[in-house]
């Protein structure tokens, strides 16, 4: 096996140039593995990023579809199914800051940064949760929130007597989440929590799961209006005159992309990768006319459409003869999140029809969405994000630690220690060329994109429908990001094959005698549900997401 590993510098600054206070710089690392098996002599380049953001992509590479595995005991081995046999394999770690890669200087932030609403918490679970992460938050992989099951509640609670409150004058865009209340029992009797999910077929929100086709064909959508966060009539293009990334709410002005050094919005991410691929092309300029796609998952339904609406965007305005161009041919994501104002109104839903939450629980789960959407629609979108994190902190409490990204581990969770002590011994840190680097956590990724979370990235996908193959696939057993949340936001998408995606039937997927799962094609979309799997369903079923990488790069 061959492979290269290095960083590549994609901005540097000064302080006269309003990117921060100091001078610094912005890399990204990248590990590349030529095809070691390929079947044509000149295999497409896979691209492979991770979420979160701030999840660095050694976790795709070492868990997922790479050609390494990593032992608990720092050994390093040769993983039998990997996308690696056939593709041009190359992993980043973005944005800068990521696993790797490096803003230098680095952030420096505390846990209160992290968490806006703790100065709301009780005093005594904040002094816990301080004693519990002292010191700079970078040394702690994760950080669970100080906020107890008693104030989660009281935080929905909050937001029934709001929606009680006569005396509060509604915006108009809340009319149609209001009607999503109108019936449901808990608003008028407190003590029916729970009620509502027995009388009603879809419980309080009744949010609607109807994969058929009127729907579907309707192109008037349940959230009517324009805003950064709905847009009009099924994200189609209602308004020429705005790019989409001021469809996104992002400013014409772009001198804040970047702050302190670190990618504020998708399109600071976008400009950074687009920079990181000419670089690159550059120190291998073989594989500039090579087909190209853009893999991912999770925070990858921001990440993915915002690179390649960029790419696609330079590519457009430099030409396709031009040295520079990408010859992106798809894109794909797994278990994305894309629109969070529509998708975690199916939070409460999901978990009580697998059984994880009772009506009551999943009501209280259906309030704390209505509140992080009710903030995002007003413009706090951090505090929107934050309480979205509320809702999955309840979640987790009241079913005792389920594992939210694959139900089936029950209370077991990811451990990706032995990344952090493998991938830093001095020995690889050497050969990956990364001396100066340590492999770790900057939480200032996340910080800096706080604001990113709730913004939907709908509006970028009618514009790649027209032109590329998009792939979206969903573990059947993930909570946060799965097939239910995904097919809301899927059923809204405006754009010319939107028909023949409706009318097309469900088809099975079988690879050879096993079932992998189902698919529904129409136009430039495949949809895609993994069967026994979770979010990080490549890992899960390397088998399935191998055939179905090999569909997607022969489309």
């Amino acid at each position: 096996m061959t492979a290269y590993a290095g960083h590549i510098t994609v901005r540097t600054w000064t302080p006269d140039n309003g990117a921060s206070k100091d001078s610094g710089s912005a890399k990204l690392f990248y590990w590349y593995f030529p095809a070691i098996a390929p079947k044509v002599e000149e295999p497409p380049l896979v691209l492979w990023i991770q979420g979160g953001p701030g999840s660095s992509s050694m976790i795709g590479l070492f868990t997922e579809m790479g050609p390494l595995e990593l032992t608990d005991d720092g050994e390093f081995t040769r993983r039998n199914v990997t996308w690696a046999n056939e593709y041009d394999f190359l992993v980043v770690d973005q944005p800068a800051g990521t696993g790797f890669s490096s803003v230098s200087p680095q952030a420096n932030l505390t846990l209160d940064d992290l968490y806006p609403l703790a100065k709301q918490m009780p005093k005594e679970k904040l002094d816990e949760w301080r004693a519990k992460y002292p010191g700079n938050p970078n040394q702690y992989r994760s950080i669970e929130s100080p906020s107890s099951t008693e104030y989660i509640v009281a935080e929905a609670e909050k937001m029934r007597n709001y929606l009680l409150d006569p005396s509060v004058k509604w915006p108009a865009k809340l009319g149609p989440f209001l009607d999503k209340f109108s019936n449901a029992v808990y608003l008028r009797n407190e003590d029916a929590l729970g009620m509502s999910r027995m009388r009603r077929k879809h419980g309080a929100f009744h949010v609607d799961f109807d994969y058929g086709r009127s729907r579907t064909l309707d192109s008037v959508s349940d959230f009517d209006r324009v805003d950064p966060y709905f847009v009009n009539r099924g994200y189609g293009h209602s308004d020429s005159s705005q790019s989409v990334w001021e469809r996104l709410g992002l400013d014409k002005d772009e001198s804040q992309d970047f702050v302190n050094g670190y990618a504020a919005n998708m399109r600071a991410v976008a400009k950074d990768m687009w920079s990181f691929m000419q670089k690159f092309y550059n120190l291998r300029p073989a594989l500039r006319k090579r087909d190209f796609y853009i893999f991912s998952e999770s925070y990858g339904g921001k990440f993915v459409p915002a690179i390649a609406t960029y790419i696609d965007e330079q590519n457009t305005r430099i030409g396709k003869n031009d040295p520079q161009t990408i010859n992106m041919r798809g894109v794909s994501i797994g278990n994305s999140l894309v629109h969070p104002p529509l998708q975690i109104l199916a939070h409460g839903s999901i978990g009580f029809s697998w059984g994880l939450l009772d009506a009551a629980q999943a009501d209280i789960v259906d309030l704390l969405a209505f509140k992080a959407v009710n903030h995002t629609l007003n413009g706090d979108l951090e505090i929107g994000g934050q309480v979205r994190l509320l809702m999955f902190d309840y979640f987790r409490n009241v079913t005792g630690g389920i594992n939210w990204y694959d139900i089936r581990k029950r209370n077991h969770k990811y451990k990706r220690s032995y990344l952090d002590r493998g991938l830093n011994t001095p020995v690889v840190r050497k050969a990956l060329h990364s001396e100066e680097y340590e492999y770790g956590v900057d939480w200032g990724v996340y910080y800096h994109l706080s604001a990113d979370i709730m913004r939907t990235s709908a509006p970028m996908f009618p514009r790649l429908l027209e032109k590329y193959p998009v792939n979206l696939n969903q573990g059947q057993f993930d909570f946060r990001d799965g097939v239910a949340s995904n097919t809301l936001w899927i059923n809204e998408l405006s754009w010319s094959g939107r028909r023949e995606f409706a009318m097309a039937d469900r088809q099975q997927w079988w690879l050879g005698k096993e079932l992998a799962g189902y698919k529904r094609i129409g136009g430039n979309l495949t949809h895609w549900t993994i069967l026994n799997a979770g979010h990080m369903s490549p890992g899960d079923q390397p088998a399935f997401c191998l055939d179905m990488a090999r569909h997607i790069v022969s489309v």
